[in-house]
């Protein structure tokens, strides 16, 4: 490909994607393989253009151009058996998850590959929860091109799969909806549906279900039926703050499991219970994951748990560095606001 004015350009094809970016969108003005006409100088100039790229001689063969360079190395550092690469425009190639599992990153040959100064590799955060086909990361090219000799280096010195999918060790939930007030019919329960959704989500399935009164005996007969009926792991919804009525963190102490944690340093759904009982995880999740539905912290915790990853209390403390969740709001009576 050689450089040349825009205007000079006119019905030659044009050898690289030309961009726009304006408040209202960013993207490809002309694609790549385009042939430019007398109208398009006028496009081309109005978005800045003033030069473009075109189809020609390269005295150079030994060089990968930008879309060469992130399909080569996607493939190379990205788990085929867990994720899929989509080539896009300007030279970015996408990864997104096959199954439903944990966004897992060899995180030392993420960093040394970054440190390469020609192409970034740009992902979730490590361990977290993805259901199929979504986007966990992006490979992108700074230079126009790389020698096929770089390329190759960039690959070799960080090694393969840095990226991959680590499925669900669990899919079998019991799940047990307590309240009172939902067990007598005063309030009908919000909460199957939520967990349901995720279920689908992460390839989970709910095989137990029950609704209990906030009474320690009944709760502790729920987890022990639900264990005896194959359930996998458990989610206990509801009943998980200090009221005098919520017997949720009780009935899991007096069953004999561990208590990991209760109440844990996320927002929303902090007042929430990680524990095990002799291998079963147990999860109460606080009713702030009825109005934060899209995430919480059976997003955050409860699928680690799902994965055999059942955090330390260590690991759950640390949680509280960017522990507010994206989706958290805050409403401060006026009194505070004027202050």
């Amino acid at each position: 490909m050689r450089q040349v004015e825009t205007e000079n350009a006119v019905e030659k094809t044009l050898a690289y994607d030309t961009t726009i970016v304006d408040r209202n969108m960013a993207g490809t003005l002309l694609k790549r393989g385009h042939t430019i006409t007398e109208q398009d100088v006028a496009i081309l100039k109005d978005s800045g253009v003033y030069k473009v790229w075109i189809e020609g001689e390269d005295k150079n063969d030994n060089k990968a151009y930008e879309w060469e360079i992130s399909n080569y190395l996607s493939r190379k550092i990205a788990d085929s058996e867990t994720i899929d690469v989509v080539n896009s425009e300007h030279g970015a190639s996408y990864l997104f998850s096959k199954i439903p599992g944990l966004v897992s990153i060899r995180v030392a040959p993420l960093i040394r590959f970054n440190q390469n100064g020609s192409v970034l590799l740009i992902t979730k955060r490590k361990f977290t929860a993805v259901g199929t086909g979504e986007l966990v990361g992006a490979v992108d090219v700074v230079p126009l091109s790389l020698k096929m000799d770089r390329m190759k280096e960039i690959y070799q010195s960080s090694g393969k799969n840095i990226i991959s999918i680590l499925n669900f060790k669990y899919h079998k939930i019991g799940l047990i909806i307590t309240g009172s007030e939902i067990y007598e019919g005063r309030k009908q329960d919000q909460y199957y549906n939520i967990i349901e959704e995720k279920s689908e989500k992460y390839g989970w399935k709910i095989t137990y279900s029950i609704l209990v009164p906030d009474d320690e005996e009944k709760i502790v007969l729920a987890i022990r039926e639900a264990r005896e009926k194959g359930a996998e792991a458990i989610i206990l919804t509801g009943g998980m703050s200090v009221d005098a009525s919520d017997r949720t963190p009780a009935a899991v102490r007096s069953l004999g499991a561990e208590i990991i944690a209760y109440g844990i340093p996320l927002k929303p759904t902090t007042m929430s219970l990680v524990s095990n009982w002799d291998g079963l995880p147990i999860f109460g999740i606080s009713a702030g994951g009825i109005f934060y539905r899209d995430l919480n912290a059976i997003d955050v915790i409860f699928t680690l748990m799902m994965a055999g990853l059942t955090p330390t209390r260590r690991e759950i403390a640390a949680l509280g560095n960017g522990g507010i969740l994206g989706n958290f709001r805050i409403s401060l009576p006026d009194r505070i606001k004027a202050e």
